[in-house]
């Protein structure tokens, strides 16, 4: 079956959205150089409903087929296309749609595609370069998820910041644990998010018995980039908000301190996430 970024279609010679068909000479070049291509069955990520508890998205899986070169790590560089490069396990080109969090099977053995990276040539769409990373028990089964108890410190800050976050000062956001078990990206790109609150296992140190404990909560403020709002920008008023709760919303009967650790930038190819990490200092007591 013809791949095109519009459709699925072929008008005598050309195939509609690839340009000059270059899509089948580049086939046939890495296919010559050994590269094998796989007919694979592709797992479709969906977002679901929010976990009330950790704050992420349910996974929703739909199958479908799909055609996908994919070249081991460690493979001859002649073998690439120009600007390509085997960065993870293993690197997938394809013509085919696919998103970052989607999960390929190929002869039984599971990837996880992490970034996905599209290629041109002059105005037409080429393909697509997918770094994918072995997924070794995905075809396992094991011991179900338990959600953490409200006593989990997590729980508590993230019930604390849901309570004082403005939403007038800021765009749309969520608070939850950590990162999710999918990249992070399609929260902004599936469920139109501008913001997350991310809050990491906290360091808790105990003082004397019956008196309570200092907690430092390691938060992380993730934010994509926009046409409209500088993800600069945005993150800035995430850190005022951040700031402006911890000075006037003081909780367990101490006042928060907190700490900036630095920014960080990452480009996944198709956008980039920008991130700010930040410890919150509390004393609780019992």
């Amino acid at each position: 079956m013809d791949k095109a970024i519009i459709g699925y279609m072929r008008i005598g010679f050309f195939r509609i959205g690839v340009f000059d068909d270059a899509w089948d000479r580049l086939v046939q070049q890495i296919g010559n150089l050994g590269a094998t291509s796989l007919t694979v069955t592709r797992k479709r990520l969906t977002l679901g409903d929010r976990d009330t508890t950790t704050g992420w998205y349910s996974q929703n899986y739909d199958d479908s087929t799909m055609e996908i070169y994919i070249i081991a790590k460690g493979t001859t560089p002649s073998l690439l296309p120009p600007g390509t490069y085997v960065r993870t396990e293993a690197l997938g080109l394809t013509a085919d749609p696919v998103l970052e969090g989607d999960e390929i099977i190929a002869n039984d053995v599971y990837y996880e595609v992490k970034t996905v990276r599209l290629h041109y040539l002059g105005d037409g769409f080429y393909f697509r370069e997918c770094d994918l990373t072995l997924l070794p028990l995905q075809d396992l089964t094991g011991a179900t998820y338990t959600a953490s108890t409200v006593e989990d410190a997590r729980y508590r800050n993230k019930v604390y910041l849901q309570t004082w976050l403005s939403s007038t000062a800021l765009p749309n956001y969520i608070v939850a644990y950590g990162e999710p078990d999918y990249p992070l990206v399609r929260v902004f790109k599936e469920k139109a998010i501008d913001l997350v609150f991310s809050i990491g296992t906290p360091d808790s140190v105990a003082l004397p018995v019956g008196v309570g404990y200092i907690e430092n909560v390691p938060i992380t403020i993730w934010c994509i980039d926009k046409t409209n709002i500088s993800g600069t920008k945005l993150r800035w008023q995430a850190e005022t908000e951040l700031r402006r709760i911890c000075e006037e919303h003081p909780t367990g009967g101490s006042m928060f301190t907190w700490q900036r650790l630095g920014d960080n930038e990452k480009n996944l190819g198709s956008t980039v996430l920008y991130s700010v990490n930040y410890v919150v200092n509390y004393k609780r007591y019992s």
